[in-house]
């Protein structure tokens, strides 16, 4: 009887000592790195055959972004605020337009076409279930941007050229958590480093890139559907 007694305490005590450990160190927020196949979409006005691709070819160019973002709330699911930043580059050689022929011609210059995206982002991430069940490791995430690509060009001749174009996107995705294949390791690294969680995430945008609308600016909307994937880390 004195066995099962002292049993029953031991049970309740480590039941007691495992609600009273915290599954995860406070949430603050998140970082993110990705990466995705980019080609501004200039040419359109010209029926896809424009000064773009006669410059820069055909080739697939990769945009590469960093975010990070700060919690709003995270009753259920996570609201987060945040800044994204990144970089593209074509390099190419450059063209004029020969009077003559009406036609675009190569020149004897090497040029650059460079972007640095900017976004205010606004971003749900419905991680309930990943969180509570670890066989749905999976949490679906929906977002607002408002965006500001800042570009500029370079030629070897000493042309240069540089701006700015405003305009607004949404996204849809998924991430994938890391944490359900390892959680002792997920554990270690939240008690090492503050970090939550850590996830493989892909998405996909739509975006208006064109000064919303206007005609005097470079469009530069993603020509193809533009998709995104790298590694979220939730700390």
């Amino acid at each position: 009887m004195k066995l099962r007694i002292l049993a029953v305490v031991l049970l309740a005590a480590a039941a007691s000592a495992a609600r009273a450990e915290p599954t995860s160190s406070p949430r603050w927020g998140s970082f993110q790195l990705g990466a995705g196949p980019y080609t501004p979409d200039i040419d359109s006005e010209f029926g896809g055959n424009g000064p773009y691709h006669q410059v820069f070819g055909n080739g697939q160019r990769w945009m590469f972004r960093a975010a990070i973002g700060k919690s709003l709330y995270t009753g259920y699911g996570d609201l987060e605020v945040g800044f994204r930043t990144g970089y593209f580059r074509a390099a190419g050689r450059a063209v004029y337009l020969d009077p003559a022929t009406n036609t675009y011609k190569t020149s004897g210059d090497d040029t650059s076409l460079n972007i640095i995206p900017t976004s205010l982002t606004l971003t749900y991430y419905f991680d309930v279930l990943a969180e509570r069940y670890r066989w749905i490791p999976i949490t679906p995430y929906v977002g607002f941007a408002l965006e500001r690509y800042n570009w500029w060009t370079n030629t070897t001749g000493g042309a240069s050229k540089y701006g700015a174009t405003n305009g607004w996107s949404v996204t849809g995705g998924a991430a994938l958590l890391l944490d359900a294949f390892d959680p002792d390791l997920a554990r270690e690294l939240d008690n090492e480093t503050g970090i939550n969680h850590t996830y493989l995430f892909f998405d996909v945008t739509h975006a208006q890139m064109n000064d919303f609308g206007s005609s005097k600016s470079w469009n530069l909307s993603p020509s193809n559907t533009a998709y995104t994937f790298g590694l979220l880390m939730v700390f």
